[in-house]
């Protein structure tokens, strides 16, 4: 009996080893010291100068696959974000990343769980050099946001989003296969939970040409009962409300290593009264790459006046606003990268637009409140290293 037993402990021993070796463990850790300000507001509700260390999407993943026969693959992942500089109850759950599992062959890939909608499909085009440095620097301080223009002061159900998209609950996806440097995907993202203020639900169409030293995506995302935030779809419910999201980016990368990058995008959020609020935003980024190890860019970007056709809306006179980021990095090696970055936004009068994700500088919960009007700036340098 304990020869059995011994024999089943190393048979599940051996299996246990078999399928870590069809898992790989990935990440990056990316972390920078900062000095940020926010002046200027009208209110006088300015952020005094500071200095910080900050994680920028710092993460650990671990992803798979297994081969099924017939060209056919089970595919999985789990990834959550690390904040190794302060993770007290900023860690959030596990698995807040890209999670799924699905399948894959030739005619694609088909997948369920979470997984990016509309946030990110820019990145390519506008934002490569970015996501490994500073996200203060990114094109997102203007894109996907209305720089926090409530039509109805107060009512916080007829917000409109702080950051378009996000990564979506309950999503299942489905990716072509590349032709001739085409790809795409169609996202659905269920409308699974449904309280007072409506059911949640979206889906994105998106387009993406990458061959030779030209980069471009498409991407459309509409949302129903929904200003078109994701990320935490019972969070931002409103029955009948529905946003519409376009955006355009390409990137062409010349022999001397210089890289042009151009961008548009086009929001909408309808009311079910009657009504919407839209804005346009536009952006640039111009690189050189000095070395095989050494780049330096720059990023500029402008949020248009806000347009609202809602009875009673509140003024969107003065609501645009205007960005630009600096970088410099340098490749210490394949996987490790130092970098310097400077970020600031012009905001107008009544404009509130701030630095995304880890780079927030209107943060109540850490008590960085700034008002419309004020100028936020980012001065910064760090290290990235992926594994």
């Amino acid at each position: 009996m304990q020869a059995i037993f011994r024999l089943a402990a190393i048979a599940a021993a051996c299996a246990s080893v078999s399928a870590l070796a069809d898992t790989t463990i990935y990440g990056k850790v990316n972390l920078s010291l900062e000095h940020v300000a926010a002046k200027g507001a009208g209110n006088g509700q300015d952020i005094a100068p500071m200095q910080r260390v900050t994680s920028n999407l710092s993460y650990i993943g671990f992803k798979g696959e297994e081969n099924l026969g017939n060209g056919l693959k089970a595919v999985w992942q789990v990834e959550q974000d690390i904040n190794p500089d302060n993770c007290s109850g900023s860690c959030g759950g596990f698995a807040n990343r890209n999670s799924f599992v699905g399948l894959k062959g030739d005619w694609g890939r088909m997948i369920a769980g979470r997984y990016d909608m509309y946030w990110t499909s820019h990145i390519a085009g506008m934002d490569s050099r970015i996501i490994g440095a500073g996200l203060a620097g990114s094109i997102l301080s203007v894109f996907g946001t209305f720089g926090g223009y409530n039509p109805t002061p107060g009512n916080s159900r007829r917000a409109t989003a702080a950051l378009m998209g996000g990564r979506a609950v309950n999503v299942l996806r489905y990716d072509t296969p590349n032709l001739d440097g085409w790809s795409g995907s169609l996202s659905y993202a269920t409308g699974e939970v449904r309280g007072a203020n409506g059911s949640p639900s979206a889906w994105q169409v998106e387009s993406d040409y990458k061959k030779g030293p030209l980069v471009a995506n498409l991407a459309y995302l509409h949302a129903n009962d929904s200003n078109g935030s994701l990320t935490n779809t019972s969070g931002a419910a409103y029955d009948g409300m529905r946003t519409d999201a376009a955006k355009l980016v390409a990137a062409w990368r010349f022999d001397q290593g210089t890289l042009i990058g151009l961008g548009a995008e086009y929001l909408a959020t309808r009311y079910p009264e009657g009504g919407k609020v839209r804005r346009m935003a536009y952006a640039a980024h111009l690189g050189q790459s000095l070395s095989p190890a050494a780049y330096v860019g720059m990023s500029l970007g402008r949020a248009g006046k806000i347009h609202s056709s809602l009875a009673g809306s509140a003024s969107t006179e003065d609501s645009d606003a205007r960005f630009i980021s600096l970088i410099a990095s340098y490749h210490l090696s394949k996987r490790t990268m130092v970098y310097a970055e400077y970020a600031r936004l012009f905001n107008a009068a009544n404009a509130g637009y701030y630095f995304v994700s880890t780079g927030n500088l209107n943060n109540a919960s850490a008590g960085l409140v700034a008002g419309k009007g004020a100028d936020p700036r980012s001065l910064m340098i760090g290290m990235n290293h992926v594994f």
